[in-house]
């Protein structure tokens, strides 16, 4: 029997999951984001527990903390659906009209950027890649975004003729029109409105729109004694917790509708999430994004979650980023800053800080 040290192990893994010289050990996001690709490819169509479930077993022993690892790969996991690379449907699963989320992995596909390179999007079949060994050594990853930049050749033309298939900007990015909070928060006000009165609904948590907003973990909390309506999570028979718009009196639920109803075509989370920014903005206490010049280019930084097609609009023209006290940063091409702050400010009503 040969013995291996911990050092090879992460190499030839990262082999497996073709991130040689693109990442130096497992745990590392762009490893976390290759591994749930390769579970999608071999397990989808299935639920978002079992993807974290897989990759996180085998990365259990080269962790100190289970429960930190448990929880990036389920943030991993949503940032792929926000990117594209999985597809998040709901099946039903009785007469009561109770629902689990199912996740597919979509098709490999390519969406090219503003300068000049390509994203690529999807999953490959069977974990087997359907790119040239010229185009994968060409391939940048960072966190769960794969590009191939720019160069001589045509990326584009050379990807169309492996199969992938080309998705347009405007319908990858799926954004809504743009509306004054007070348009959106009144719309989901009179569908709650419509609701008839809710059972108990015992492992409530909420939003609470007076917590700070640059913390957003810190937001969430048990409805204990609140009163008035707000973004929440609710348990279900099956599958993972629904996100709801409920109503509350003295800490009991009166009445709630699930999210998304039934005319959007967003996920739950994308409509929970752009509710909440508008809630905070009419409070007057809106949440935030702050600008900071970097070298070349303009780091964007922001402290609660957004909807995907923001996303997706972040990832398609820069990149993500580490960086501390904050949810998630991207550094973006200076002269394009101006435009996604706009853009930040009129789709999510975010406030720019110092």
């Amino acid at each position: 029997m040969k013995r291996v040290t911990t050092e090879q192990v992460h190499a030839l893994k990262l082999a497996e999951l073709g991130l040689t010289g693109k990442s130096t050990v497992l745990t590392s996001d762009e490893a976390i984001a290759a591994a749930l690709r390769r579970a999608a490819g071999l397990l989808c169509p299935c639920s978002p527990r079992t993807l974290v479930r897989v990759v996180t077993g085998p990365l259990e022993a080269l962790v100190d903390d289970v429960g930190v690892l448990a929880d990036r790969v389920e943030e991993m996991t949503d940032a792929l659906l926000s990117f594209g690379d999985l597809i998040e449907s709901r099946e039903l699963l009785d007469e009561e009209s109770n629902r689990r989320r199912v996740v597919y992995a979509a098709p490999p596909a390519f969406v090219a950027r503003s300068n000049g390179g390509v994203l690529l999007i999807g999953v490959a079949p069977d974990g087997l890649s359907p790119l040239t060994a010229e185009l994968s050594e060409r391939v940048e990853v960072s966190k769960h975004v794969r590009c191939i930049p720019s160069g001589p050749d045509d990326a584009r033309g050379a990807l169309a003729q492996l199969g992938l298939l080309e998705l347009q900007p405007d319908a990858w990015l799926k954004a809504p029109a743009a509306e004054p909070a007070q348009h959106m928060l009144a719309r989901y006000d009179g569908l709650l409105d419509r609701a008839g009165a809710s059972g108990a609904m015992p492992e409530l948590v909420v939003l609470d729109p007076t917590e700070p907003v640059r913390y957003y973990r810190g937001r969430w909390s048990a409805p204990k004694a609140l009163d008035g309506r707000y973004v929440g999570r609710r348990t279900q028979a099956y599958g993972a917790d629904l996100w709801c718009y409920v109503e509350l009196r003295a800490g009991e639920a009166e009445r709630f509708i699930d999210l998304p109803p039934a005319q959007s075509r967003w996920r739950g989370c994308d409509d929970a999430w752009r509710l909440q920014m508008a809630i905070d903005a009419v409070r007057g206490s809106p949440q935030l994004v702050r600008a900071t010049a970097r070298g070349e280019g303009t780091l964007l930084e922001v402290f609660s979650p957004v909807p995907m097609w923001c996303r997706r609009r972040w990832d398609a023209l820069g990149d993500p980023v580490e960086q501390e006290k904050c949810l998630f940063a991207y550094m973006i091409p200076t002269h394009e800053i101006s435009e996604e702050l706009r853009f930040a400010e009129q789709m999510l009503w975010l406030t720019r800080v110092a």
